[in-house]
């Protein structure tokens, strides 16, 4: 069999449509999640819709760019073992314009989250950085700037496979049509696309860097304007990482057997993605015990409220063992050897239970600043408060949750519906066969 003859049995194989019944479910979820906030935010606590609403941008955001990232490593290194699942990333990342207009919508409830929209609140050292007419300009610029570059390598990522599998299969859709207008040979196509992504792919990871960095500075550090961390920034993008490649791992669990790509998604490539998980989570605990370090062998008293809130109140100290057994220890010992790595249906469960603890690092990040903020405003009001309500998990959180995962994947499966499953241009795609 010819590599065309067996790149058109993959497209036939892995071409995948969005059925009725299925996005009828994911709009209904995306509906569930728009009606409950708009309830929660016009209730009489509005600050628990707000703040579920951020909870739940920064996570899937973070997740759609960490998938992405990974497409643009294997670029730059010129990988060969994640070819396979470079498509899949690319589709993840799909998301990332809708968490940006979930970012728009919070610019209107930015006064739920941050003491320093009130000027005479603001840290007087930080007011240059913490005052909202910047806050929302630096936040917007890089975002457009990042969702540019990456559509820009995303286009040329498609490109030549939309056009071979055109060739192949007659291949259409409106989506994929546009993105192939005015096409070139097929051999040059391939040239030019690759040149012109061993460019895009450094500006893409730098750029997302950058964005990774400001989101956790100014979406969740500047709620407790008095908690500083230069390494904040690198953990929000090590658990973005996590979050991409643990989706990667589900994602290739189901396709492995639906799509017949045995020899593409196999079961040494699916212990490539678990290994790579068990490698982030110790990168993600070692950020979380320098940032410790650095703050008691420096004696920065100032730093010390933020982790003593988080740490060893009684409201919130069980979250952080918690979220220490589910991000570290369960990967740890789970896929610590080669079988736990070389099984699917195990692997794919440490994966669930990476999400639903990155998910609760997020809510662990944002809402504990945004109740102590409350409870001073309340104090300085001449209220008496006694302690902070703790962990609130509530009919908002469930909702609002719901929606953006409907989002989410209604967003993944449209955009993978309408490209080729895997790159089948790429010369480096190759079956374990072909090793």
């Amino acid at each position: 069999m010819t590599r065309h003859e067996e790149m058109k049995v993959i497209l036939e194989n892995s071409t995948f449509k969005l059925s009725g019944g299925l996005r009828g479910v994911l709009v209904l979820f995306v509906a569930v999640g728009i009606v409950g906030f708009v309830v929660g935010a016009l209730g009489s606590q509005p600050h628990l819709a707000w703040e579920a609403l951020l909870v739940n941008t920064v996570f899937f955001g973070g997740i759609g760019f960490g998938a992405l990232t990974f497409s643009v490593i294997w670029q730059i290194t010129d990988a060969n073992w994640g070819r396979p699942y470079k498509r899949f990333a690319e589709a993840l990342a799909a998301f990332t314009p809708v968490a940006f207009g979930l970012y728009l919508v919070l610019f209107f409830g930015a006064h739920h989250f941050f003491q320093w929209m009130d000027h005479d609140k603001v840290i007087h050292s930080k007011a240059g950085w913490l005052n909202f007419p910047f806050f929302i300009e630096r936040n917007i610029g890089l975002f457009v700037l990042v969702l540019i570059l990456s559509w820009i390598y995303i286009k040329n990522s498609l490109r030549p496979d939309i056009g071979l599998a055109k060739k192949l299969a007659n291949f259409s859709n409106g989506f994929a049509d546009r993105l192939v207008s005015n096409y070139g040979t097929q051999e040059e196509e391939e040239i030019l696309a690759n040149k012109k992504n061993i460019r895009m792919a450094p500006l893409v990871a730098i750029g997302w860097a950058c964005l990774s960095s400001l989101i956790a500075f100014d979406w969740v550090m500047s709620i407790d304007q008095e908690w500083y961390s230069t390494m904040f920034g690198v953990q929000y993008l090590v658990a973005s990482l996590i979050g991409g490649m643990a989706c990667l791992n589900l994602i290739s669990g189901v396709v492995w057997k639906k799509f017949k790509l045995n020899g593409y998604i196999s079961v040494t490539r699916h212990h490539d993605t678990s290994k790579f998980i068990f490698a982030l989570c110790l990168l993600w605990t070692y950020m979380i015990f320098s940032q410790v370090l650095v703050i008691w062998y420096g004696n920065i008293p100032e730093e010390t409220p933020y982790l003593i809130l988080r740490m060893q109140s009684h409201e919130w100290g069980w979250m952080f063992w918690l979220l220490l057994v589910m991000l570290f220890l369960i990967p740890f010992f789970g896929l610590m050897s080669r079988t736990a790595c070389n099984t699917p249906w195990f692997s794919r469960l440490i994966s669930i239970d990476i999400l639903v603890g990155l998910w609760l690092e997020k809510y662990f990040l944002v809402v504990p600043s945004i109740q102590e903020n409350m409870a001073d405003a309340a104090a300085a009001a001449g209220a008496e408060v006694h302690g902070l309500p703790g962990f609130q998990y509530n009919l908002f959180d469930f909702s609002i949750t719901l929606g953006v995962l409907g989002a989410f994947v209604l967003c993944f499966l449209w955009f993978l519906s309408r490209v080729p499953a895997l790159p089948i241009s790429d010369k480096r795609l190759f079956s374990e066969g072909h090793h």
